[in-house]
This record gives structure tokens, sequence and C-alpha cells, in this order.
């Protein structure tokens, strides 16, 4: 009997076929409002998440002030991450939500009033004015790239 495992149904060699999905693949659906592409949001991240290495007065963000490098970058990566649906949590109230029923325009309140002291105290207001200006990114094409490219 000690072949049986051998001869299983499941290992019998040859190419197996792919598997099959169990839902439509997240690559087409982005949270609604995002006017930005799937690619554009992951250059974005990718972009970001580069910068972190790069001296803070380097990075292409006319928009902060050195000690504010940090800050801004992680909250990019954390709000394109979540708008792409690999992150769980939202940015600054850590809620969850079902992708891609994200609230967007929700998370940039969070942001002005992480901004003007109204809630979210511990948040400081570069995170917050990363996760503001790159959801406004994302929902118009009027809008500059928080990083520049």
């Amino acid at each position: 009997m000690s072949d049986m495992a051998e001869t299983s149904w499941w290992n019998r060699g040859g190419p197996q076929p792919p598997a099959q999905p169990t839902h439509a693949p997240a690559a087409a659906t982005l949270p609604p409002r995002v006017v930005r592409s799937r690619g554009e949001l992951e250059k974005l991240r990718d972009d970001a998440m580069a910068s972190q290495s790069i001296e803070p007065g380097d990075v292409r963000m006319i928009w902060v002030s050195p000690e504010g490098v940090a800050s801004a970058l992680e909250a990019i990566i954390h709000t394109t991450r979540w708008l792409l649906g690999e992150r769980q949590w939202a940015p600054i109230s850590r809620e969850m939500y079902d992708f891609p029923d994200l609230p967007v325009p929700l998370i940039r309140t969070h942001a002005e009033d992480a901004i003007f002291g109204y809630k979210w105290a511990e948040t400081s207001e570069w995170y917050a004015g990363g996760v503001k200006r790159t959801v406004e990114w994302a929902m118009s094409t009027d809008v500059e790239r928080p990083i520049f490219e």
C-alpha cells in the first residue's frame, strides 16, 4: 500500500490544470471614485518605497519639509496599498472595509481632521498630508502626483 500516495489523483505526474479562480481577479477592480489606473497606483507605491532609501532632501516632494519625508512616504505607501487592495486597514482610522467598496472620500476627510487637529492627534501632520495628497491624486486627473516623476 505504500505506492498509494504516489498514485493519488493529485500526484500522477504531468502538467496540472491551472487553479480556477474563485472570484474575478482584483486587477480589474478599483474602489469607487478612483480614476487613476492600477498601474499608476502601483508606480506611485513603488516610487514611494524606492524613495525611502534616498536622503530626505533629495526626495521629489516639494510639499514636505525634510523632517516630514519619512512620514509622508509611509502614508503614500499605506494609502496606495489600501487603494490597491493590498492592505486591509484604512490609513489614519485603521478601520477595515471590504475591498473594493472603500470610502475613499471619507479617508480624505480623516486626513483633514488629523491635519487640523480635530481628531487623530497621534497622527503626524506629514502622514495625514501624505494620505490626503494621495487620495486627492487618485480621485482626479488634475491633481499633481505626491511624488514627482
